[in-house]
């Protein structure tokens, strides 16, 4: 008899916690890259986009929510972005909804089972998270809704700032490496309380 082989959290799914901040690893959801073809591409998958989700697909370094709020757009480059989507909170699944909607406008990668989050939130989370990052995290600068494509350390991430009260950012991280930033994230989380 063959066994099912079910997907391992790639860092322990409980939280840990310095203070009142806390590190857990955010809940899987789908996560699918878009990549805009050459040519008209771009501007028809901006359209279409627009229609089937009721949003504007960023044109910097941002994350925008679709209308009904089930799917997050993350601008990853230029002519690339990332949908997120929590659990299965897109009926048929996030990649059916993309294919149908825009297959023939851009590449659509499934990132699902390579991608983890990891969720700081908490009074001391923009500390923390400055120890390891070398991007200006000050509210004026940085709030919710805004993107870096940058290095933790020396693992790179996708930091997204969630929320503003509590201070709340996610850093979207190569499965791989997602239990060495657990370790960083943690051990900074440990220094900003000394």
């Amino acid at each position: 008899m063959v066994e099912s082989l079910f997907a391992q959290p790639p860092v322990s799914a409980a939280p840990v916690r310095a203070g009142d901040t806390v590190l857990v690893l955010a809940p899987m959801g789908e996560a699918v890259s878009l990549g805009a073809f050459a040519g008209a591409g771009r501007a028809a998958l901006v359209v279409r986009v627009r229609e089937t989700f009721g949003v504007d697909l960023p044109e910097q370094p941002r994350a925008v929510p679709s209308a009904d709020g089930q799917v997050v757009f993350v601008w990853c480059g230029p002519t690339q972005w990332l949908a997120l989507a929590a659990g299965d909170a897109v009926e048929g699944g996030l990649m059916a909804r993309l294919r149908a909607a825009c297959g023939d406008l851009c590449a659509l990668t499934s990132q699902s089972d390579s991608r983890t989050t990891l969720r700081l939130f908490g009074p001391q989370a923009r500390e923390v998270a400055g120890r390891l990052v070398p991007v200006d995290l000050h509210d004026a600068v940085f709030g919710p809704g805004h993107v870096a494509l940058t290095l933790a350390g020396h693992i790179p991430v996708i930091l997204r700032q969630v929320a503003r009260n509590p201070v709340t950012y996610e850093f979207l991280v190569f499965r791989s490496f997602a239990e060495s930033l657990f370790h960083d994230l943690h051990v900074a989380m440990n220094g900003a309380l000394s």
